[in-house]
């Protein structure tokens, strides 16, 4: 008995002493991949409100853009959305409060994706007058594997903003 229990002593040790430690890799490259995307977002909006944006190299090729803008289209491609900024920009100016990217998660998963989401504050301003409104928005950005905006999604209201500014 005394041996078997000797043994099962050793074993155990020999056991607790296994040095391999497993790294989860995968988590750490998305959260890699998400501060990158997180820095093309801040970057993109910064563009939007300075009314420059290359739109090559924010947007994926094959890109697909739903907003909540009466009238608009249910989904527009970068030559909409080109053609939109384009006439927003002539009569709006725009800016932001800072901006803290938050980790979009996998539907199926709910592990982390690269994905990128934020809450925050737009303010309009209509040029012609200086009169402006704050309105709060939701945006989620996900990504191609180059790290371009694939789908973007946006809310806020628009429409009873740009109302607003026009009385």
């Amino acid at each position: 008995m005394r041996k078997t229990i000797y043994l099962l002593c050793v074993v155990i040790f020999t056991s607790a002493c296994n040095s391999e430690v497993s790294v989860d890799v995968t988590y750490d490259n998305v959260s890699k991949i998400f501060e990158k995307n997180c820095e093309t977002v801040i970057a993109y909006e910064e563009a939007f409100c300075q009314e420059n944006i290359d739109y090559e190299k924010f947007y994926s090729e094959n890109a697909v853009i739903k907003g909540t803008v009466l009238g608009d289209k249910d989904s527009m491609y970068v030559a909409d959305r080109k053609v939109a900024h384009q006439a927003l920009w002539q009569k709006y100016d725009f800016s932001m409060s800072p901006l803290d990217p938050l980790p979009g998660v996998n539907l199926e998963t709910k592990k982390m994706d690269g994905s990128v989401r934020m809450y925050f504050d737009i303010t309009i301003t209509l040029s012609e007058t200086g009169k402006s409104v704050t309105i709060p928005m939701y945006n989620s950005f996900d990504f191609d594997d180059e790290g371009k905006i694939l789908y973007l999604q946006y809310y806020g209201d628009f429409t009873a903003a740009f109302l607003s500014l026009e009385e």
